[in-house]
């Protein structure tokens, strides 16, 4: 019998907290914020979506701007080793789930994370994150224009591509 993959949303708590120093207590909401991001980024690197670090680098600067004093609260300052240790974490505890986040966040005080299934053999995950995120942020028509430049679709064959993406992500 198969069990239920945990939650992705403990997984990504658990990974976090081995980037605090006091892992047991409660962080500030910056360093909450930014170790669940670096969390994000580590496990979509284990599973092939490898150029997240420079894309996320100016929200975390920005969440840094806010509160520059919540460097204190992690072990290290070193944002790529950090990240490199939650790569090494997750190959370590989850090396057979290969679901991939599409989105990450601490909306209303609870984690919450929205993820993909492990990519289907033939397809391209950096594509159909980028399509899949297109449509989860509601660029519908940002997600039309790339299905018509990267499958040479019709307008109206990718208008119906963006349309099951949207009701597959429960939004459409």
């Amino acid at each position: 019998m198969s069990q239920e993959p945990r939650k992705m949303s403990e997984i990504m708590t658990e990974m976090a907290e081995q980037l605090l120093r006091n892992s047991g207590g409660v962080p500030s909401a910056e360093a909450a914020h930014v170790t669940l991001m670096f969390a994000n980024i580590a496990w979509n690197e284990t599973v092939g979506l490898v150029h997240a670090r420079k894309g996320y680098r100016p929200a975390w600067e920005s969440i840094e701007a806010e509160n520059p004093e919540m460097w204190s609260e992690f072990k290290s300052n070193d944002v790529d080793a950090m990240i490199d240790e939650l790569v090494q974490f997750k190959k370590k505890h989850y090396p057979n789930d290969q679901r991939r986040i599409l989105t990450c966040g601490i909306p209303e005080g609870k984690v919450r994370v929205e993820w993909l299934n492990p990519v289907a053999p033939g397809v391209d995950s950096q594509w159909e994150m980028t399509l899949y995120g297109l449509v989860r942020t509601g660029a519908q028509e940002k997600a039309i224009q790339f299905l018509k430049e990267t499958r040479r679709m019709s307008r109206n064959d990718a208008a119906k591509k963006v349309l099951a993406v949207a009701t597959e992500l429960r939004i459409g």
